[in-house]
């Protein structure tokens, strides 16, 4: 399923051929609900411009940025217990372009994991200064200290969760329509994620492995997942 370069790297190809070819396989409900987050995406993006914001300055506020900080501080959490919340690395390890990235959530509520653990990690969304999505990552359980899970259930949990009613509304409501944009590139770093566990097995400890931090990653881009659907068409009523 995967090439053996993504499975060396955690790298998937991105670009409009690869768009393409993923969106060849959905069926036509499918490309349409896409083609509606979207819409939302670019809808929430152009409230904030509008406003003279970004998601970045929205989730930020006034207060002065600082690499490695919480934004919000104690983060964002909806009431049924998924949250997010916005940071980023020093310059040195971000990808080009990187202004920071979200860390979402979904609740969990295993009773064997740890009660001040009942959350599984969805993925990372990293974005530019100007707030576009550029890329969406997954990272290794020391990163995020979650309730692991496998791809499916991941992915399951993910379709049910919904940031809108955490504070920050707007940047909530932002999010949720984004990932559901960029649904297909979510799963696949995934299921990815879950085929490199796999195939690291037998080298020590992976989950702690502390030179592994992100698992899989993959580029995005706005235009292109439009131009994507609306070159392959069937998604209107």
């Amino acid at each position: 399923m995967y090439l053996s370069s993504s499975l060396q790297t955690g790298h998937l190809p991105g670009g409009r051929h690869r768009v393409l070819e993923r969106m060849r396989g959905l069926s036509r409900r499918e490309r349409r609900d896409l083609h509606a987050a979207g819409q939302a995406a670019l809808e929430a993006t152009q409230a904030f411009l509008r406003n003279g914001t970004t998601v970045v300055s929205e989730v930020i506020g006034k207060s002065p940025y600082v690499e490695w900080a919480h934004y919000p501080e104690h983060d964002s959490k909806t009431p049924t217990g998924a949250l997010f919340y916005y940071h980023a690395h020093a310059a040195r390890q971000r990808i080009d372009g990187e202004h920071g990235h979200f860390h979402v959530f979904a609740a969990n509520r295993r009773t064997d994991c740890p009660a001040d653990q009942r959350y599984t990690h969805i993925v990372g969304l990293s974005v530019d200064a100007r707030g576009m999505p550029i890329r969406v990552f997954t990272t290794n359980r020391w990163v995020t200290a979650e309730c692991w899970e496998d791809a499916e259930r991941v992915c399951a949990l993910a379709r049910r969760t919904r940031l809108k009613t955490a504070p920050a509304h707007a940047v909530g409501a932002w999010l949720d329509a984004v990932l559901a944009f960029f649904r297909p590139q979510v799963d696949d770093v995934l299921y990815l994620r879950d085929a490199r566990v796999r195939a690291l097995a037998g080298h020590g400890n992976l989950f702690e492995d502390r030179r592994r931090h992100i698992l899989s990653q993959c580029r995005i881009d706005f235009s292109t997942q439009i131009l994507a659907l609306e070159e392959l068409g069937g998604y209107t009523p």
